[in-house]
């Protein structure tokens, strides 16, 4: 799937504005960075793989034999599946990672994008026609 980058402007937006209120400062800046970084990396490479709420993610970092490593991530968790099965770091000592950020971001796309094809699907061409721009 191709991601649209206005959608996921907003569906950034939209994540940050999900982060819990009631957090430290230093949870939330956390939160914040991981947000960040995940958009950084949705805008590079925006073709994902998501699928019943599981999502595949290329890591930005290779093994020490220069291999991809790639993680799969749910609300529940995040591990490293290849190479090896281990648990994310951050997610293993109980901060956000920016693999689970990516997540939140797309599933909030895919929420804003279902809302404007509802809202799209009642116009029709005639009703687009009739705007006029001015001169």
């Amino acid at each position: 799937m191709l991601l649209n980058p206005f959608i996921l402007e907003k569906a950034i937006a939209a994540s940050l504005q999900n982060i819990p209120k009631n957090l430290g400062e230093k949870l939330r800046k956390r939160h914040r960075n991981a947000i960040n970084k995940a958009s950084h990396r949705l805008v590079e490479n925006p073709f994902i793989n998501y699928e019943n709420g599981k999502m595949l993610i290329l890591s930005d970092t290779r093994t020490d034999k220069g291999e991809a490593k790639f993680y799969e991530t749910t609300r529940k968790a995040c591990r490293l599946i290849e190479p090896g099965n281990f648990l994310c770091h951050a997610f293993w000592e109980g901060y956000p990672c920016w693999h689970r950020a990516t997540l939140e971001i797309v599933e909030n796309y895919l929420l804003i994008e279902q809302e404007l094809n509802q809202h799209s699907s009642g116009k029709s061409v005639a009703g687009v026609d009739t705007l006029l721009l001015p001169a």
